[in-house]
């Protein structure tokens, strides 16, 4: 099994993030997590897309975006834009993840699904096989 360490980059410090980044990289992290909220599916606001670009133009590690927002399929094109590597979404609510699954791997992304505690298997079964990781909370 390959143990890779991704650090949450929602409680950087942002006003020295650069460091931050640095840091994180000379402790060995291998990917920075993003998470990415729309106040809609969940109540909180993360990341912008500035502070997205920073870190992946001042890294050579891989960045995930989480996306734990109600439509993901909207963002995708904005993400490859920035050069995310992994992107994850929640199933749940989109309308057609097989869709925005297969358009992150059609660009060349990582693509991942997200599970909630409340997630049943069998509701994401089907999409277990077209997907390359699993990010459990």
């Amino acid at each position: 099994m390959n143990i890779e360490y991704s650090a949450s980059m929602m409680c950087a410090n942002f006003a020295c993030l650069k460091d931050e980044v640095k840091q994180l990289e000379d402790a060995g992290v291998d990917i920075f997590h993003i998470d990415i909220m729309d106040g809609s599916f969940v109540d909180n606001f993360g990341m912008g897309y500035q502070d997205m670009k920073f870190i992946k133009c001042n890294t050579i590690k891989q960045v995930e975006a989480h996306l734990m927002v109600s439509k993901p399929y909207n963002y995708l094109d904005i993400l490859f834009k920035l050069g995310i590597d992994i992107i994850y979404i929640h199933p749940e609510v989109d309308n057609d993840p097989a869709t925005t699954i297969e358009k992150i791997k059609n660009h060349g992304a990582i693509a991942g699904i997200a599970i909630n505690p409340g997630t049943s298997v069998p509701s994401i079964e089907e999409l277990l096989n077209t997907v390359d990781r699993v990010l459990v909370l």
